[in-house]
Parts: structure tokens; sequence; C-alpha cells
């Protein structure tokens, strides 16, 4: 028996508490000894079932032995929460740590956390023990530097970088602390850092530093995940006394670690080889130009970047998922995540992926996971990726538990998808990755060895764009490869997307030259002197002109709608806003039975939007028929502008950029029909319904406006599309009244987006200024981005959480949880008696409308709401519950805002109905009249 198995039971680090529950539960605390050793079992399951990963640390440290970069890191996640051996943290629970200790603390600092305190333990008293003690042999002393990366990112398992110091320890620790964390460490270095592992620093010699540096990103990512799963007492039940060895305990802590990642659902999946594109896409007779050449395309091995740009109906994701198989089968990465613009747009593409993602994985229990999917999709991955565990309880100051934690980070659904083997969701949740969020960390490791998908990339505004390409370098350093689809893509913003993945390969792209129009553009990091640009062919029955007619008469637009739905057709309208989305409605209501107009915007409750979603996909879909179609209008924000396929006989769209219109306009007969609107579904068939027709409603034109010459026509939507030059230019570029695709669209986008255009003298100024707002965002995404070469350390913003540095500049807004009262009994708005109803129940809206709702006046219903608040993740603190009452209005309730910082609260009436949506009583006012 070694000096480690030998410790006896009764050794100092075995009286400290690393994880308490209340009093009411049998065993009320679990010791930090064994928590430390549950978190490194942890990740010595994951490691070894993540090959992927494990392959790339190897080559970035240049050590083949998989064993010894598994003991690395096993050590090293071992002496993540060195801090609780603190009196600070001891001192929260005094009356665990009076019966571990024999005392109650007669006073305790606080305002420090643990992770802090520990990585302030390490440099003042670990490091030294561990030079004195030769752990990393006789090691050069300049190593040292290389250690801390280490050292901060297992401490920072809070999902932030440590606090840089933190003075006067002494009063955090005490002497009998510093003793059992040294006690602790010393065997834990004995247990789990074999000789091999502990001689890397000493074989990477000057390169230890740097490689640590960078490391230390996804090491931190590890960490956090590794801590929530070794933090599930599900798995690792709680032990009050040392009753086992380290030696023994360790065994034991594997055992369950096993058990633990089995149930995990963030294990990589292997998938099948030889799959061709018809076993993938069985219901596909003729592969489309693109799809053809992503079955064909040579890859090359290691990262690689793809970027498709083609026509919408061209079938580009189906192209991209046939590329990602290839690319899991043939270049090892490990998954994929599809980041998409919106929501809508994230449901829309379950759709299509659902059926194809399960031939795509060996193990059936592979997960795709969509950010707010369909009913039954919500049910089943609530509880797919990470379950949290039962919560022990916070602390009583700034601490959370690891449990709370993971609740919280979890309470939102987009988050899951990153951990999953194939995730869908926004491109917001993967965009986090790159910025100073809180858990970022996190985010880079799901996505780590996978094929990053962003469809829609021209729908990034220069903020969005910045952050992606440190996402991109982030990615591609991780062994990561990416796919980019666009319908139309400028070549500035291609060009920059490729130089940030080629830095992250630690090389340079070379820039796109190809004018060709579609494009498939590969550059690979095994070949980084060469950029593929493949031309693509189109297919026929995507191929088309359509008729625009630019109106600036609103009377002629609400005329011209009814006069098409009076003659049989389906018409969309496509708004820039919520607001001009329900004045439209209002109006046409008055032209055309209410019954057969369908509202579809961003502020619905998730069930009704859902249902609203799947009604549209109905109504206009590919398998919609003349009887659900005829006569019938769809009033909508952009959340109908991209992914969705649907299909309109006339399309009205207010104008907005070229790249947008040409989105609305794949909208458009986008599925060969007859005159009556019956799919024909024959090889070869024509469309017989006429010429198509795309009306743009806008301002007057006018070859040389005047200053306001947008802004005095929609006022609404000024600050949506804020350069009011490119607006100019595309309604310059309608005026020709045919659009022809896909030979105009090159052509189309450099006219607006390109270098060289032209402006009248009376809009340059506006467009100065959005120019200038425009490089000022890409340089506040810089500035929030994390920076690879930097390390993971903690500068500039806290990291308190995603709103600090958002995924998209815009409004702060906040998750409404809408309910409403039956009596004094309070239930979810979608009631529809599943686990979920809370989520389904959800609506985003700007915390400027809605900061908090004004509490119910009966103390029954007060008693109602603050039980249904303490079955919330957290306790409600990250939403508001707003309860609708019903009133001869409607459902109603009142809620505080505050429109500016420093204001004083607002309080307003809102109203909700399945129709309209969420709105202030105001809104509906003015559309009644």
């Amino acid at each position: 028996m070694d000096a480690t198995s030998s410790m006896l039971l009764s050794a100092l680090c075995f009286q400290y508490w690393g994880k308490a529950k209340a009093a009411t539960h049998a065993a009320q605390w679990h010791l930090l000894a064994y928590h430390s050793l549950d978190v490194a079992a942890v990740c010595q399951i994951y490691l070894e079932r993540s090959p992927g990963l494990l392959a790339w640390l190897k080559q970035e440290l240049a050590v083949a032995d998989s064993d010894a970069i598994i003991s690395w890191l096993v050590f090293w996640l071992a002496l993540h929460d060195l801090g609780k051996f603190s009196l600070t943290f001891q001192a929260q629970r005094a009356d665990i740590m009076s019966t571990l200790q024999g005392a109650a603390p007669e006073h305790a600092q606080q305002g420090t956390r643990h992770d802090s305190l520990g990585m302030q333990c390490w440099n003042e008293h670990i490091l030294p023990l561990a030079e004195s003690e030769q752990w990393f042999g006789d090691a050069d002393s300049d190593l040292d530097l290389g250690l801390v990366w280490w050292a901060r990112a297992v401490t920072g398992h809070h999902g932030q970088p440590p606090l840089g110091s933190v003075p006067f320890m002494q009063r955090h620790f005490r002497q009998q602390d510093v003793e059992a964390a040294k006690q602790f460490a010393s065997a834990a270095q004995r247990l789990l850092l074999s000789p091999a592992a502990a001689a890397i620093p000493g074989r990477c010699g000057a390169r230890f530093d740097s490689i640590s540096q960078a490391l230390s990103w996804w090491a931190a990512g590890l960490s956090v995940l590794c801590d929530w799963i070794g933090s599930n007492a599900d798995f690792f039940g709680y032990h009050e006394r040392a009753e086992l060895s380290l030696e023994a305990y360790w065994r034991k802590a594997v055992a369950q670690a096993r058990r633990a990642l089995d149930s995990s659902g963030a294990l990589p999946s292997p998938s099948p080889r030889g799959l061709g594109f018809e076993q993938l896409f069985p219901s596909i007779s003729q592969p489309s130009p693109l799809q053809n050449w992503a079955i064909q395309v040579p890859l090359e091995a290691g990262p690689q970047i793809h970027l498709l740009e083609d026509v919408t109906g061209a079938g580009k994701t189906e192209a991209a998922v046939m590329l990602a198989y290839r690319l899991m089968t043939e270049a090892g990465a490990e998954g994929f995540f599809i980041g998409l613009p919106t929501m809508a747009t994230a449901n829309a593409m379950y759709g299509r992926i659902g059926e194809v993602y399960a031939r795509l994985f060996s193990d059936p229990r592979a997960s795709l996971v969509l950010a707010h999917g369909g009913r039954k999709l919500v049910e089943d991955f609530a509880a797919s990726v990470i379950a949290a565990g039962k919560d022990e309880g916070g602390s009583p100051f700034d601490d959370e538990s690891a449990t709370r934690r993971c609740q919280r980070w979890l309470a939102d659904h987009n988050k899951r998808a990153l951990l999953a083997p194939a995730g869908i969701g926004t491109v917001d949740q993967a965009l986090l990755a790159a910025l100073q969020s809180k858990h970022q960390s996190l985010r880079l490791l799901g996505l780590a060895r996978k094929v990053l998908i962003v469809d829609e990339v021209h729908a990034c505004d220069p903020y969005m764009q910045r952050t992606l390409e440190a996402l991109l370098e982030f990615h591609a350093r991780a062994g990561g490869s990416a796919i980019l689809l666009s319908a139309t893509l400028p070549m500035r913003m291609k060009s920059a997307l490729l130089r940030a993945f080629a830095r992250g390969c630690r090389a340079t792209a070379v820039p796109p030259q190809s004018l060709h129009y579609p494009l498939a553009s590969s550059w690979a990091s095994a070949a980084p002197s060469a950029l593929s640009e493949a031309a693509v062919a189109t297919r026929p029955d995507v191929r088309r002109s359509v008729r625009v007619r630019y109106e600036s008469d609103r009377a002629s637009v609400l005329q011209g709608i009814a006069q098409a739905l009076a003659a049989g057709h389906c018409v969309a309208w496509i708004r820039n806003t919520v607001a001009d989305a329900l004045d439209a409605h209002a109006e046409m209501a008055a032209l055309w039975p209410a019954e057969r107009i369908t509202l579809f915007h961003a502020r619905f409750a998730l069930g009704d939007r859902l249902d609203i979603e799947q009604d549209v996909l109905a109504r206009f879909g590919r398998d919609s028929a003349p009887a659900q179609r005829s006569g019938r209008l769809l009033i909508a924000t952009q959340v109908a502008e991209q992914s969705l396929d649907v299909d309109f006989d006339l399309l009205v769209t207010d104008l907005a950029p070229i790249d947008r219109l040409i989105q609305r306009a794949g909208r458009l007969r986008r599925h060969v029909r007859d005159a009556a609107g019956q799919r024909l579904l024959a090889p070869g068939a024509q469309d017989q319904r006429g010429e198509p027709w795309l009306w743009v409603y806008g301002p007057a034109w006018a070859e040389e406006p005047e200053a306001d010459w947008f802004k005095k026509a929609f006022p609404k939507v000024a600050r949506v599309y804020e350069h009011h030059g490119q607006l100019w230019l595309t309604a310059r570029a309608l005026q020709g009244g045919v659009l022809s695709m896909p030979d105009d669209a090159r052509t189309l986008i450099e006219a607006v987006f390109g270098d060289d255009v032209d402006l009248p003298s009376a809009l340059q100024y506006g467009a100065n200024q959005a120019e200038g707002k425009a490089y000022g965002d890409a340089s506040q995404a810089a500035q929030n981005s994390v920076k690879l070469a930097k390390g993971y350390v903690r500068e500039g913003l806290e990291w308190a959480a995603d709103s600090v540095a958002p995924s998209r500049l815009g409004e702060d807004t906040i998750e409404v949880l809408l309910g409403r009262w039956k009596g004094d009994a309070l239930i979810p708005w979608c009631d529809r008696s599943t686990a979920h109803d809370w989520a389904y129940s959800t609506v985003k809206v700007a915390k400027r409308l809605i900061a908090a709702a004004v509490p119910p006046a009966t103390p029954a219903r007060q008693a109602a709401l603050a039980a249904q608040m303490a079955l919330l993740p957290g306790g409600g603190q990250w939403v508001v519950l707003l309860i609708m009452d019903e009133q001869a209005q409607g459902f109603q309730a009142r809620a505080t805002g505050v429109a500016k910082p420093g204001a004083a609260a607002r309080e307003t009436l809102w109203i909700y109905d399945k129709a309209a949506g969420l709105r202030t009583a105001n809104d509906a006012e003015e559309n009644k009249a």
C-alpha cells in the first residue's frame, strides 16, 4: 500500500466539505476530497471516450502517449476546487464546519468566490510545494508560467476566469486550511499524475507556456463540464465521513463517472461509413448541382472551410449535411452544429434534418438537440444533455453551487444544442463562445472538433460578422471545420471570413477572386496555398426571372393585395417591424375576412408561435393544396424571410437591403404549380401561374432624394436598417423592373454592398454615420471578443452574463413567461398538460418594455405566484412571470419597464391573444382604430 492509500482517514484534508444540501436531507454534505476526485474521474472517462479531442491535445502538446495526456488533465481537474479549502468557503455552512473541524468559525471574510481563492492558493502555496517536491521533475522554473495557465483554467470552472489576485489571503486561509490544501494536492499528485504526464512540461520546453496559454480555453471548458457532471448527486452520492482512502474512493468515482457519462448525451458518436447521398436523402431522386459538388469534391484531412453560395431552393442544406457527413467520416470531425439567424429558421431546419440525422451516427442514442424545437422535441431534449441533478442549495453570497450554475445555463434550452453530437439552434449560441460571456469556454468545448454550419451568413451585421470571425479562428485552432451558407455574400465579407479561419490554422488564406455565381469556395489547412473556387450550375427549376413592381402608394398596395386574394391567390406581405405588421393586419382586416389572414411575428408565446409556424407550413408549404391556399394572406416580419419552405402566388415586401429582398423573393413561386395552385411533380413540369410578381413597398423613388427620404416614409423602420444609402441603392437596382436569378445575384449584391458605389449627396452624410456606426460595432465586437493568443484570463468586461458581451447589438431582452389566472390558481398560458408548459409559454421582450410584473393584489394570488417562482430554475430570478387576467377586452396584465437607464419605471397594460400576440393596450387601440 503506497503513501496515498495508507493516508489516515482522519487526515486534515478530510475535514472539509465540498458540497452541501439542506438539513432535511439524509446526507447533508459531501467531502471536498471526494468531490474533487468525482470531477477528476469524469474528466478521465470523458477523454477516454472523446478520441478526436484526445488526438488534438496530443498533437498540440506533441505527446504521443494518450495515457499521459489523460493523466495530465485528470490531475489538474482534481485541483479545481482548491479554493473550497478556505475558511471563506467552509464558513458558509458553519454547522457542517463545526461537525468536521470541531469548532464553528469565529469570523469569515466574504466577497471573494472560491474560484479566485483557488487560483491564489495555487500561486502562493501549491506551486512552491510542487517545486519543492519536484512534481514535474527538475524542469526549469521558467515553466511555472505555463503551469499557471492550467491552474487558471481549472479553478475558473465558474464559467469565467478567476480574479488576477486576491489580497490578504491570510484572511481567507488559516494555516490549517493551507496545510489541508497542500496535503490534498500532494496526495492527488501521487495518485493521479503519472511520470509520463509529469514530464510533459519538460518535453515541451520553451513552447510549454504558449501552448498552455492557448489550450487554457478548452481546458476551462472541460473543467466546467466535468464539474457539472461530477456534481450530480444522482450519480455521485454524498459521503459525510472518510470511509474510504483516496485510492479506494478513486476507483469508485471512476465507476460512477462511467455511468454519469453514459447518461449525459454529451459524448461524441461515430458515424457509419460509406453512405451515399441517396441513402441520406432517399426522397431526393436527383441531386442538385450543388449537392453533386458536395458528393464529389475532394476533401483534405484536418480543419477546412467551405463557403456555399447558391440561390434559394438550390438544396444548400442537404449539400451542407452531405459535406458534413463526409467531414465526419473522411476528415475526423465529430458531429455538427447548425447555427441559423432566428428561432423560426432553426425550427424549419429541424424539420429538414430530423429525418436524416439518425443515419449520420452509428449510436442510436446520439441526440439531435434543437434550440426551441417542436412540441415533442422540447420534451425529448429537455433532459437529453447533461441533466442538472437536484439543487443542493445556494450559498450566503455570490458562490453558486455547480448544480445551480448548471440549472441556470440549461434553463435556456438553446444552450444544450452545443453539447450534443448534433445540434441546431440560433447562431447566437455559437457566437457567444467567442465573447466575454459566462461559460464561453464550455461553448468552445462543445463546438470543438465538430462541423460548424452557419446558414444565411449574409444576415450577419458588422458586429456579428466580427464575432463570427473570432469564433472561426478559435474553431479552426481546435481542429474544427466550417461550412458557411448564403444565397448572397459580398466579396469583402467572404475574404474576411476566410482570413479568420486561416488565422486559427496559423496560416494565411488565399483571397477569393471568382465573380461566378453560384459558387463553392474551399480552403484547407492541409493545403494553405490554394483556394478552390468551383463554379456550380443552377438547377433549371430554380432559375427564373421575377417582375418587380416598386410601389410607394400604400392604398395601391392594400388594393393590390385585396385583388389578388379575391382572385383566389395566396399572398404574403413581409414587413420590417412588429408594429408595422400589426398595422397591416388591422388595415387588411377591413378589406378581407380576418379569419383568412394569418399574423406571424416574434412576439408570440413559443407554443402559439410553433402552432402558427406549422399552420403557415401547412397552408403555404410544399404539400399545400388549392383549398388551403386560395384567398389566404400571411402578414409576417423577418421570421418568414429565411429557411421556411413556403410558396406564395404574390409576394409583397417592404423595402429592405437587396440581400434581404433576394431572400424574401425566394418565397415567391418556390414550387411548381398549376394555375389553381396544385403542386406539379412531373419531371420538367412548368409553373402555370403566369408571370411571377414581386411588389416592393418603399418611399417614392427619386434620383436625387432628400436626406430623410426613407425616414419620412417609414419612421418605425429607420433604425432597423440604418444605412439608408443601401436602401436607396436597392431601390435603384429595382427600377429596371426585373430580377433574374442567379444571373443578377452577384451584380446586385456588389451594386449595393461593394466598395465603389456612389450615393446621392443628400444621403452621403447619413451613409457616413451608418458606416461609422458599423465600424464602431465591429470594433466593439473586437473588444468584447476573447483573444486566442492571450489565453483564459480576465480582462476588460466582467463575464457575468450573456448580455454583458451580447451576440448581437440591440436591445437588452428578457424571457417573459406568460401565465393566466384561473380563479386564484396559476396556470401556464400554453396549458397542454406537458412537463414543459412554461417553456411553451415563453416570449422574449425588450427589458425597457417589461422589466418586472406588477404583483397581484390578493394574498392568495401572491402565494400562488411565489410557489410557482420557487419551481422555476434559480427561483425564477432570470425571467419575468407575467400573469394574465381575463377581462372583457381580453387577457391583460400590468408590467413595469424602464425606457432608459436612470429613468423612472413606467407601468404598462399588456394584452395577449393567439391571433395578434403580445402587445400594449395602446397598440391594440391604435390597430382597432
